[in-house]
């Protein structure tokens, strides 16, 4: 078997959920869209309508949940030093590593709580704690943790000090979330300015489809090919409204890479961007004679 084909069916059958999710999205996509070819094609109102529940039915829902997986991932990569933090007190303070981890297991760490509790108890269990690091790094996805569990394994099996090992991982993980942090608030002016285009682009297609294109219909038929006409302004119409929608979504994407150096973090700029944006454009259509 390949070996991208095989890699393939292990992603598929350890995201069972998620996959389940982008195959019923893509079929209630094709059969919005089939039902808008075969019934719709001459109404240009719903036929527009349909088509953009299609492209959201078809990226909806597997965005969605790639942020919720992304926000989790961030979550779980901020609070995960100080789990660790509180191990190495408890051991430094004379416990064992198992009762210093089932101590930790009792705090509240958000979204790592599970996981947390989970190791505790495979720690009673008798698990050994590479197995258990090792599920838990695999639980928890994110290239971060991977590394620094790696890096604890190793070390505790080379027999070194593993508290000392534990407290320079949590140091590193702390640094390397504060040096995120900066970077987001220095290229805040960006986002700033990124936002402003995306508004200054908005107003220009607004003036050009509620004013100049309806003076310039004024003309009659001084303009060839009928500026007046109801399917030329429809079509306007739909050509200016997927402007705004692509270029909210990709000032989005862009703006949460610089910010956030993921893509997935831009998810929740592209939907402000394209409901303020579209929200503006059919409410200028509405009060702008």
């Amino acid at each position: 078997m390949p070996l991208k084909k095989k890699g393939l069916i292990n992603w598929v059958l350890r995201n069972k959920k998620k996959t389940a999710i982008i195959g019923g999205s893509l079929i209630a996509a094709l059969i919005v869209t089939a039902i808008n070819f075969l019934y719709f094609t001459h109404n240009a109102t719903i036929f527009q309508v349909l088509g953009s529940l299609a492209v959201f039915l078809s990226l909806g829902p597997p965005l969605a949940t790639s942020y919720s997986e992304y926000s989790r991932a961030r979550e779980i990569e901020n609070i995960f030093p100080l789990y660790i933090t509180d191990v190495v007190d408890g051991v430094r303070a004379g416990m064992t590593l198992p009762i210093a981890m089932k101590a930790a297991a009792k705090h509240d760490y958000g979204k790592l709580n599970k996981s947390v509790r989970q190791m505790s108890a495979q720690m009673d269990w008798g698990v050994p704690f590479d197995d258990v690091l090792r599920a838990f790094s695999e639980s928890a996805g994110t290239p971060l943790i991977k590394r620094t569990v790696a890096t604890i394994i190793e070390t505790h099996r080379s027999g070194g000090n593993i508290v000392e090992v534990l407290q320079a991982i949590s140091g590193a993980i702390l640094e390397v979330n504060k040096i995120k942090s900066e970077r987001a608030s220095h290229i805040y002016g960006q986002m700033i300015t990124g936002y402003t285009i995306f508004f200054v682009f908005l107003a220009v297609l607004i003036g050009l489809q509620k004013f100049l294109l309806p003076s310039l219909s004024g003309l009659g038929g001084s303009l060839e090919g009928g500026l007046s006409s109801n399917t030329n302004a429809a079509l306007y119409d739909l050509m200016f409204a997927s402007m705004i929608i692509i270029q909210g979504t990709f000032s989005g994407l862009a703006i949460g890479k610089m910010a956030e150096g993921s893509l997935f973090g831009g998810l929740k700029h592209s939907v402000a961007l394209v409901s303020i944006g579209y929200g503006a454009w059919v409410a200028a259509g509405a009060f702008v004679v």
